[in-house]
Formats: C-alpha cells, sequence, structure tokens
C-alpha cells in the first residue's frame, strides 16, 4: 500500500497584539543547546455567526495559536517526532488552564499543531481550543519537542543503477530496493514529472537527505522526493522524476550519526489583551 505524502504547510497568519517575545537556551542534552524563540501569536474569538460550520478571523478556529521557532547551535535536524513530543501545560497568569477545553474540531485539538524541520530550524505551533480570561498578559507555555538530528552528512555514489522494479543497492551499509516504478499517477506535478520511484528498505530511509539521478551520458536527472514513511513492517521514499532511463548514476546524501534528542520547551510571552 502506498503511504500518504507527508506535507506540512505552517500557517503564516498571525495577529499583531504587542506580543512580548521571551527567548531563551534551553539544554536538549549536555552537548546541545537550542534557542527557543516566540514567531508569532494569534488569537481567535468564536464568530458572531453561530453556525457550527462559521469560523472566526483568519478564517480559523477559535482558540489560541502560539508559534516558536528551535534552532541549534550544532547538528542538522532531520525531522520532528509529533506522536513523542508532548505539550504539558498552556496557561495564562491568571491560571486560567486552556489545555482543559477539548475540541470536535480535529484541526484544532489542544497540543502540537503544524511541525516543520527546516535542517538549521524547526518551527512548531503549539494551540488550545479555548481563550485566555479577561485581563490576562501573558501565557505560560511547557512542554518537549522530539526530534531526529544529525551531525554531518556524506555523499554516497552508485555509478550503475539497473532502474527497474526488485533491483537492489546499497549505500554505505545501508541496503536499497526499488519497490516499484512506472507513471505518475499521484503528483499534481505528473506533467513535469511523468515518471515515479519507490525505493524501500527494511531500515529507515530517514537518513537519506536527498537522491539526485544521472543518465549515461552524466546529465542529471530532474527529480524530485513526493513522499516517505513505514514503521516496523519497512520504509519507503518516493521520488517523481522527469524521464526514465534503463540504468542511472545515482548520487545520495546521507545523515551521519542520527539520534533522538527532546528539546524541552518554556515559553513565557505577552498577548497584549
Amino acid at each position: 500500500m502506498k503511504i500518504n505524502r507527508l506535507r506540512f504547510h505552517l500557517t503564516t497568519q498571525l495577529l499583531c497584539l504587542a506580543v512580548l517575545v521571551v527567548s531563551y537556551r534551553a539544554a536538549a542534552e549536555d552537548t546541545n543547546q537550542w534557542k527557543i524563540q516566540v514567531a508569532g501569536l494569534r488569537v481567535v474569538v468564536p464568530p458572531a455567526n453561530t453556525n457550527e460550520n462559521a469560523r472566526g478571523a483568519f478564517f480559523a478556529s477559535p482558540g489560541v495559536t502560539v508559534v516558536a521557532t528551535l534552532t541549534s547551535s550544532s547538528g542538522k535536524i532531520v525531522s520532528i517526532n509529533q506522536f513523542e513530543s508532548k505539550l504539558n501545560s498552556f496557561a495564562d497568569d491568571k491560571g486560567t488552564d486552556l489545555l482543559a477545553m477539548k475540541s470536535e474540531d480535529p484541526f484544532n485539538k489542544p497540543g502540537f499543531g503544524t511541525m516543520d524541520a527546516k535542517e538549521s530550524y524547526a518551527t512548531v505551533e503549539m494551540q488550545v481550543a479555548s481563550l485566555p480570561a479577561k485581563g490576562a498578559t501573558s501565557l505560560n507555555i511547557a512542554g518537549k519537542v522530539s526530534m531526529l538530528i544529525a551531525s554531518s552528512s556524506k555523499q554516497f555514489t552508485v555509478e550503475s543503477v539497473e532502474m527497474k522494479t526488485n533491483a537492489s543497492f546499497s549505500l554505505g551499509d545501508l541496503p536499497v530496493m526499488i519497490s516499484a516504478m512506472g507513471t505518475n499517477h499521484n503528483s499534481w506535478q505528473a506533467k513535469d514529472y511523468p515518471y515515479s520511484i519507490i525505493f524501500s528498505s527494511l531500515r529507515n530511509l530517514e537518513c537519506i537527505s536527498s537522491l539526485e539521478f544521472f543518465d549515461p551520458q552524466g546529465s542529471k536527472i530532474a527529480a524530485h522526493k513526493s513522499s516517505w514513511g513505514g514503521g516496523f513492517m519497512g520504509y519507503m521514499m518516493e521520488y517523481d522524476i522527469k524521464q526514465t532511463v534503463v540504468r542511472a548514476k545515482i548520487v545520495a546524501t546521507c545523515w551521519q550519526d542520527l539520534k533522538t534528542v527532546e528539546v524541552p520547551i518554556s515559553i513565557k510571552t505577552g498577548i497584549g489583551l
């Protein structure tokens, strides 16, 4: 079964409410220091229209969203594990527990929302469905973000790979197989990338930062990663490509010294209400 594309799109609509930004350095491990900084705040009150499908300002659900960036002084961020990340508290300075209120909206559940990794930094949304108490002036948020980081990257080149289903090759000590290839039916860019290749392995393919493909004449074949995922049954990574060839050179950039870290979050930010 093909795994759905995992793409994250950060909401950029932020309400300017005289935000007081407080940043600090928190140790995820003795050797890793992280800078946590508030990047934005959005407060949305319930809409005047009581229709259950109605949304408030910014066409968003009622509640509070705080966006923060996490930057490491060393290492590269490979991915964020949203399932292992946890928001422990989200309260205002009046003592209101904003995590207490539940939401039937699947896109507005209290906790972490969109989480996006960009190698040098990560962006996370922390959201609740309730509103601060009248007269509240600040928010206090605590939790942890679980990330996979790498110390460096290394290139591996496979000079000639037979581009067909069940063909196998290795990237260093990582075994990889082409589990499927053919016409690209799923990508919105199918016009520009009409073909698709799915790579699989029993080992986690998150260690692959990127793959590049070259035809027998040495010309680079346009391609981009379109989906990835997996679990205990195996892992997959799909690339949409411009053209197919019988054989291709594959250049892989792979992360080295992968490890999981838990970055503690402790934020106080003014809300200007």
